[in-house]
């Protein structure tokens, strides 16, 4: 039934121009040739800039009219100012293109165009970006050198850097020698740094780090509250979370939903869904808007916990507040009914999700084929597989992995097989798992010699077992 549900200017200006495009479209390599790079997909995004320079007023439309522009200001007779090639770096950034940045400032610096600290910044920044830090880190210690004093901004880029490559100690070392060096940290540099912390699950450290900022005179915001309660949460701290939100508005910030948001997944994450349901009457009380990202922590643990009815009763709730329930508050409502055996309601929130123009993912698909295979209905599982392959729809280690335990279940060791086979013709990745599955498949069968080879195979493959499995477990 399941399985039916779901199929339900002069020629040799624009030659130079032509050849600028295409020389800085390619970018630079480690070894300082040009090389043919791919435009990202948010440039499509960008809405175009009036850019104001010097030389008058110019509309940026796209990358291209921002290379052309650049041609031209270099030959300019009269070389622009590094404000206004800062400017149209600035816009070039928005595009989401930080590779041509730096192709940009290497074309610059050949021609010995003078930059200025902000310059470095932007290159700094794109460096990060691009996740080049060893350059990023280059770039710095040049400018230094040059005699260039970093400002909050540069000390603040390099910071995100640090953090990016999940270097915080060090990123804690910059810190003091910016604050050694008379530069002022500013509620970005807490921030970057607080989240730093406590991505690494340092949250003492974090915690210091506020009091120390608030004694240099540096007040916390919304986002530095939000960053140190959503790092108690990810520690399981969520009373300390709660109590940090009192202290916020003590403070004179009101959380918004971002904040009330990471309360809640926290406590969803520690079974607390009475908590997070009056986190969420709250949060009505005060007008603050709950989106599905608000929901849907709590609609997944209703369900993991059995409590179908109660979260039955939320979706409604979204309906009735205009929150359009995303795949995500689907696959949970589907997984929690498959789980508990409630085939005709994981049935109808399938129609329910399908009548609402939102596609199953793979998610959806391994739930209900899990759920179908623990049942011992094999058939109907691979049923399911089928249509997953009609629709387009692709596949995971956690769809095969399932399919090959049912075969298994079912003593069809032979079909397992060939389930590992097409996972490696899909490219995909047999795991430990997989194997394990497959072993005790054959151990199920008496074929202790089969069994043994996939023991072998599975070693020459770089996939090592995390458990022993034995050889006469039935």
């Amino acid at each position: 039934m399941l399985a039916r549900v779901s199929r339900s200017g002069s020629s040799t200006a624009s030659a130079a121009r032509s050849i600028t495009t295409r020389l800085v479209h390619g970018g630079v390599s480690k070894t300082g040739t040009i090389r043919k790079s791919v435009p990202s997909l948010s440039e499509g995004t960008f809405r175009g800039e009036y850019l104001k320079l010097r030389s008058g007023f110019h509309d940026i439309k796209s990358l291209d009219d921002a290379i052309d522009l650049f041609g031209d200001m270099v030959r300019s007779h009269r070389l622009p100012s590094a404000i206004d090639f800062n400017k149209l770096m600035g816009v070039v950034v928005k595009m989401d293109r930080p590779d041509v940045v730096i192709s940009l400032y290497k074309k610059m610096e050949m021609r010995r165009i003078p930059c200025n600290i902000y310059s470095f910044t932007i290159l700094l920044k794109c460096f990060c970006s691009c996740r080049k830090f060893s350059f990023a880190l280059s770039t710095f210690g040049k400018m230094t050198k040059l005699g260039f004093h970093p400002d909050v901004v540069t000390f603040n880029t390099l910071l995100h850097g640090f953090c990016l490559e999940e270097r915080i100690s060090e990123a804690l070392v910059l810190f003091d020698h910016m604050v050694e060096t008379g530069c002022q940290p500013d509620v970005v540099t807490v921030n970057t740094l607080m989240n730093g912390l406590c991505r690494e699950g340092r949250i003492l450290e974090a915690v210091a780090l506020l009091d120390r900022m608030v004694e240099m005179g540096c007040a916390p915001n919304v986002t530095t509250f939000t960053t140190l309660i959503n790092g108690l949460c990810l520690e399981g701290r969520v009373l300390e979370a709660v109590a940090l939100v009192t202290k916020m508005v003590e403070k004179g910030h009101q959380p918004d939903a971002f904040t009330y948001g990471t309360i809640v997944n926290g406590m969803c994450k520690i079974g607390d869904t009475v908590s997070a349901l009056n986190l969420l009457r709250k949060m009505e009380k005060s007008h603050i808007e709950a989106g599905v990202v608000i929901y849907n922590p709590i609609i997944d643990r209703l369900c993991k916990d059995g409590l179908h009815n109660d979260a039955q009763n939320l979706l409604d709730h979204m309906h009735e507040k205009g929150v359009f329930p995303s795949v995500i508050t689907y696959n949970s409502m589907i997984d929690g009914f498959c789980n508990y055996g409630k085939w005709s309601d994981a049935e109808r929130i399938l129609h329910e999700m399908i009548e609402r123009n939102i596609n199953p993912d793979v998610v959806t698909y391994n739930a209900l084929i899990s759920a179908l295979v623990k049942e011992g209905k094999l058939f109907e599982a691979e049923g399911l597989y089928d249509e997953m392959l009609r629709t387009g729809i692709s596949t995971d280690v956690v769809t095969f992995n399932t399919l090959i335990d049912g075969c298994c279940r079912a003593k069809r060791v032979d079909d397992g097989m060939e389930l590992l086979h097409e996972m490696s013709r899909r490219g995909l990745v047999p795991n430990t798992v997989t194997y394990n599955t497959l072993i005790h498949g054959f151990c199920l069968v008496g074929d202790l010699n089969a069994a043994q080879d996939l023991f072998h195979e599975m070693i020459s493959h770089g996939v090592y077992p995390n458990i022993v499995q034995g050889y006469a477990e039935e």
